[in-house]
């Protein structure tokens, strides 16, 4: 046994728990980088840890005060963990935002997104590649404010690391920003002592022990990813194996090629990629290869469809893969990562439920005929305590549905800079998630998203941002687009669709409009609508109170957009 093997229980702080593996284990790997053509780097903790505390001198050096945010613009490789490491070592609180998309061409649109952060979280430095920094030259520097920036080459090897800034388990370790959003940005702060509560609840969830190997390529700057995909396996010691995202995009075997090569043991994705694993990949481009060795495939971050679970599970299993392996699992930024999975050893649980007694009943009813397909998306992880409320905020029985509550030792601090919402979500130590489902002898069935959100391959959209857009294009009445997502089976996750109003009537200038608003939707956020409907005034929906009623519309023109 390591002199490092109950890490996690002794640890207070994410830098101490590194600092001790560092101390125990210099040479070993922190990480293995694997690319889809099959190179691979390998990284020592010893190596990350002299880099972090160059990054950690650098900032330091340049005024960073304890508790300031660092913002963090960096691909999934060693210099993104070494300057998140090093910038809590120096006091400060990174915030890892996504990189410039190759489905955002427009730089203006990538900068409007980190300085809506900026304007936010008012950090110190945004730290990224020169690629990104020459985005700010000119005048859109002036959208940073007074934000310094910094890039790998700022950091010299010969910065000398200093010792690190005091800090303990409330210490705020990481503010979590939706890497969706193209407006105004919810900024979630989490202590060292969630983040590690977490942390050992997943792994005594999953059993983790030190001979398991993690393989993974969702980006780190999602939650799922920096926490369960990067910092769980690290923190137990297990072989951490990372696939830049892009690879994976490009050639979805990538990922199932190392699960053979490291003889993986557990993965993260959101429920498209086994879709696309499950549809798209041919007998010769997966022949071959040995799966056997994968016994937990978590299913997290978007809605889970049992088509998905079903068919990645008979795709697969020639390869060895076992159906009891597939873990559909839900949680959210508010309690780190992860709140409930499917236990260990058991099938996926789904069930087919009728229709109108979901809708006009709130009761979830199993039925044998054509209705509403519901996955389990597992059990509450240790540490958690679970509640389904009706709208009195009363506790409901099993299958009835209503909003997820939760109780829990890895809750987070608050909102960044805003109170109020924090107030209105945490209630007597309770959190109201705006999710909603039903419990069925302790197993959550999720039956809704927070409200109205799209989330497309895992990734959150709020459609306010892509309505605003939508209302800027000539022809559009202004503050009359809906836009909302729905389920794509073939694809395991959700499509975008739009209707609005306008007051052109010429089957011409109809497909001119609709062309332009698909485009300018596109430009901005790199999202294609599956179907744009144009009605007359009065054609959105509205509430009582004269709201745009995304529900209603939907529902008004589902026909004209495909959905039933």
């Amino acid at each position: 046994m390591s002199a490092s093997s109950n890490l996690l229980e002794r640890a207070t702080t994410l830098p101490g728990a590194f600092q001790t593996l560092v101390e125990t284990r210099p040479q070993a790997e922190a990480l293995i980088l694997y690319d889809r053509k099959g190179r691979e780097e390998r990284v020592s903790l010893g190596v990350l840890w002299q880099r972090a505390g160059a990054v950690q001198a650098s900032l330091i050096d340049r005024g960073l005060r304890p508790g300031t945010v660092v913002c963090l613009v960096l691909p999934t490789g060693p210099e993104l963990i070494a300057t998140y490491l090093g910038a809590m070592l120096a006091g400060g609180i990174p915030a890892l935002l996504s990189t410039p998309s190759n489905r955002v061409a427009d730089p203006d649109v990538f900068a409007r997104r980190v300085a809506h952060v900026a304007d936010n979280s008012k950090p110190h430095s945004l730290f990224c590649e020169p690629s990104v920094a020459k985005l700010f030259e000119g005048s859109r520097r002036k959208a940073l404010g007074d934000t310094i920036l910094l890039t790998p080459e700022d950091v010299a090897p010969a910065f000398q690391p200093r010792e690190p800034v005091v800090c303990d388990g409330e210490t705020i370790a990481t503010i979590q920003y939706s890497s969706g959003t193209t407006g105004a940005p919810k900024g979630v702060l989490v202590s060292h002592r969630a983040v590690l509560n977490n942390l050992r609840s997943m792994r005594d969830a999953f059993e983790v022990t030190e001979q398991d190997v993690a393989i993974n390529w969702i980006p780190l700057f999602h939650d799922m990813g920096l926490f369960g995909a990067f910092l769980l396996p690290l923190l137990c010691e297990c072989k951490t194996v990372l696939i830049p995202t892009e690879d994976f995009m490009r050639d979805p075997t990538v990922w199932l090629r190392a699960f053979e090569r490291y003889r993986g043991t557990f993965g993260w994705a959101p429920n498209l990629a086994y879709a696309i694993c499950a549809k798209r990949l041919t007998d010769e481009m997966i022949e071959g290869i040995d799966l056997s060795s994968w016994r937990l495939a978590l299913n997290g971050s978007e809605p889970v469809l049992a088509s998905t679970v079903e068919d990645f599970a008979k795709r697969l299993a020639p390869l060895g893969f076992a159906p009891e392996a597939h873990s559909p699992a839900w949680g959210m930024a508010e309690t780190v990562a992860l709140a409930t999975v499917k236990p260990a050893r058991e099938l996926p649980r789904s069930e087919v439920l009728d229709r109108t007694a979901l809708v006009a009943q709130g009761v979830a009813r199993p039925t044998t005929g054509e209705g509403v397909s519901c996955v389990s998306v597992g059990r509450c992880i240790p540490g958690i305590a679970m509640e389904i409320r009706g709208d009195d905020g009363r506790p409901l029985p099993d299958r009835r549905v209503g909003q997820v509550w939760l109780q829990t030792n890895a809750l987070f601090h608050s909102y960044h800079g805003n109170s109020n919402q924090t107030d209105r979500a945490v209630l007597q130590g309770w959190l109201a998630t705006g999710d909603c489902g039903y419990q069925v002898e302790g197993h959550l069935f999720f039956v809704a998203r927070e409200k109205d959100l799209i989330i497309i391959g895992g990734e959150k959209y709020v459609p306010d941002d892509i309505e605003s857009l939508i209302n800027q294009v000539e022809g559009i009445r202004t503050g009359c687009a809906v836009a909302f997502g729905v389920m794509n089976e073939e694809r395991g996750t959700e499509d975008l669709v739009a209707v609005a109003e306008t007051r052109e009537s010429s089957p011409e200038a109809l497909e001119d409009l609709r062309r332009r608003v698909r485009r300018e939707v596109t430009r901005v956020t790199g999202l294609g609508l599956r179907a744009v409907v144009l009605v007359p005034p009065g054609g959105i929906e509205k509430t009582t109170s004269g709201k745009l009623s995304r529900s209603g519309t939907r529902t008004r023109y589902a026909k004209e957009l495909g959905v039933a």
